[in-house]
């Protein structure tokens, strides 16, 4: 079938990913005050040793001013603990978008590989409204493309047109290629090219991520923002009842939700995942937002944005 013939849930375009551009200018999305949320640009910077206002307080991370320990909470704890401050300042923002093939799946309205240039695509837009610069790196098996940040919806347009090629690509693949090094190997090179005070973005499927990921993330993120999105299927915590047919292109599995409790635990196992990654990355300061391809992330922002804003 011809690239052409998908529905834009299962291969996006270049129009498709501008039309975020209309939908962050009308407001309707995101609130004009400063939030900290995955799509600011502009925010409340974490900043170590200075600051305006009183934020939060979180463990203590290799490279945090001494003098910020909260020596109170760290006495009850019995773990270290600092004070973070924020202030409103300009910021980069560099965005890490996978398009590999272990994104092209989905089993209700989007493939991961959509719903992740749909948020690469709202963040993008938000940014530079903010004043901020965007850029980022978009890749695949077959390679990488690197966009400077720079305050320009041209540059945005240029970055969005490179992972509209790349998410079209993935419908001529035959099979999934072995990408298990492949992640690792985008975050090492994005580590050289952020210094910091970025906020740094990774759009993927968190269940890649290993041992050495946190250690490049946690790196990272001593000196920048760093927030995960987890683009999640249903089926990753769930499989339906009865016989299914599962391949990889190459190979075939049978598999059975009520033998054997398979299905239990295999929700199980997801949960239990999941848990460990937020857990890992919380002591770092790096939220994890889950993003699911069942609705559109337009949906799933405004739902968020409108429980944070009543609280």
């Amino acid at each position: 079938m011809n690239k052409a013939n998908y529905p834009i849930e299962v291969v996006t375009n270049l129009d498709e990913l501008m039309r975020f551009e209309y939908k962050v200018a009308a407001g309707s999305l995101l609130p004009n005050r400063t939030i900290y949320s995955i799509l600011v640009g502009r925010h409340a910077a974490k900043m170590r040793g200075r600051g305006l206002d009183f934020e939060e307080v979180r463990l203590y991370v290799p490279g945090d001013d001494i003098r910020h320990i909260d020596w109170k909470v760290t006495a009850r704890d019995n773990h270290t603990y600092s004070k973070v401050f924020n202030e409103e300042k300009e910021r980069p923002t560099f965005t890490l978008i996978d398009q590999s093939s272990m994104m092209f799946f989905g089993s209700q309205q989007y493939v991961k590989s959509v719903t992740a240039a749909h948020v690469a695509a709202l963040s993008a837009f938000f940014t530079i409204k903010r004043g901020d610069r965007f850029g980022g790196i978009v890749f695949d098996e077959e390679g990488y493309d690197y966009i400077q940040p720079r305050r320009s919806k041209a540059s945005v347009q240029h970055f969005l047109q490179l992972v509209s090629e790349r998410n079209q690509a993935l419908s001529h693949r035959k099979e999934i290629k072995n990408g298990a090094n492949l992640l690792n190997e985008m975050l090492r090179r994005m580590q050289t090219l952020v210094t910091h005070d970025y906020v740094v973005t990774v759009i993927t499927d968190a269940l890649r991520l290993d041992d050495e990921s946190r250690r490049i993330l946690r790196s990272i993120a001593y000196h920048n923002d760093v927030i995960l999105v987890h683009v999640e299927d249903p089926m990753d915590s769930a499989l339906p009842d009865g016989k299914l047919v599962l391949t990889n292109g190459r190979r075939q599995l049978l598999w059975n939700n009520n033998r054997k409790h398979w299905g239990e635990k295999y929700t199980n196992a997801y949960e239990a995942r999941m848990n460990e990654i937020r857990d890992n990355f919380r002591r770092y300061g790096i939220p994890v937002s889950v993003i699911s391809t069942a609705t559109s992330v337009e949906e799933q922002i405004t739902q968020r944005m409108g429980e944070r804003l009543r609280l």
